[in-house]
């Protein structure tokens, strides 16, 4: 893990260098007893590196491309990259190689199906597709009905990023996946990753701006936990928790997060996004 991950922090863009400040490689958090077999791919991949099935261009630190980071109007947290280099990007809640919304069918995981239930209900107001994951089948019909709009699998992501969401995960990494979490994901890539998800949120709360972080699943709520973030409004930030959408019907049927983020940018002044 150490090599392949040293000097990572050259991987960002400059202007996000220059905003966060060395952060440093902190391999010392990596538990030395794991074991990094000569065949397992850390994924996804550093910048300019390639992995067979990869999605085209994609790296660990992808996140952070296309978005300045006084253009940062949510930060979105989620837990770590989709456990398989085909559908691993670098930005949460995105799938690589999809080309029709009808392909996230084939994915074991609902997380990224019941993720765009609420970007849907939220785009079109209805709270109804975001009521429960039975709610599905409606939602993939009209993600593929071309008078709704709705960009493709590999382009809606720009769009957020577009709007000024910074779409990351607690770990960049990964390498082995457990539903319950691999050692590999509790004592490797996620205390890896911490130091720079504490400094973003830290460098980003200095802006005095309105933002508003939204966090999916445990991971995400205990490095918001770590920065004194709690639900709700606080100043010029605000904070939204939920569940992973992993847990599907934990997460749907409440009040959506994406619309609630933009009635939390209005109050403190600033622009809501359009999901």
């Amino acid at each position: 893990m150490a090599e392949t991950l040293a000097g990572w922090e050259a991987d960002l863009p400059d202007v996000w260098r220059a905003f966060l400040g060395p952060v440093g490689d902190h391999f010392d958090r990596v538990d030395a007893d794991l074991e990094f077999e000569a065949w397992e791919p850390i994924f996804p991949v550093r910048r300019g590196r390639h992995f067979p099935g990869q999605p085209k261009g994609m790296h660990a630190l992808s996140a952070f491309d296309g978005i300045a980071p006084d253009g940062v109007r949510c930060m979105i947290l989620g837990q770590d990259p989709y456990p398989e280099p085909g559908f691993a990007t670098g930005r949460a809640f995105e799938a690589g190689n999809v080309a029709s919304w009808d392909e996230l069918d084939k994915m074991f995981s609902k997380s990224v199906r019941a993720y765009m239930q609420l970007i849907v209900a939220a785009r079109l107001g209805d709270d109804r597709l975001g009521a429960s994951f039975d709610k599905w089948p409606d939602v993939r019909s009209l993600l593929n009905d071309p008078s709704r709009h709705f960009e493709k699998p590999d382009a809606i992501a720009d769009r957020w990023v577009r709007e000024g969401a910074l779409l990351l995960n607690a770990s960049l990494t990964l390498s082995r996946f457990k539903v319950d979490i691999d050692p590999h994901q509790s004592r490797g890539h996620l205390p890896f990753w911490r130091p720079l998800m504490l400094r973003v949120i830290e460098t980003l709360l200095e802006r005095d701006a309105p933002l508003v972080f939204i966090g999916f699943g445990a991971a995400a709520a205990d490095i918001f936990n770590e920065m004194g973030l709690s639900e709700g409004v606080s100043g010029r930030s605000a904070c939204i928790l939920r569940e992973h959408p992993a847990f599907a019907d934990a997460v749907l049927g409440k009040p959506n997060p994406f619309l609630l983020c933009n009635s939390y940018l209005e109050a403190m002044g600033g622009m809501p996004v359009a999901w």
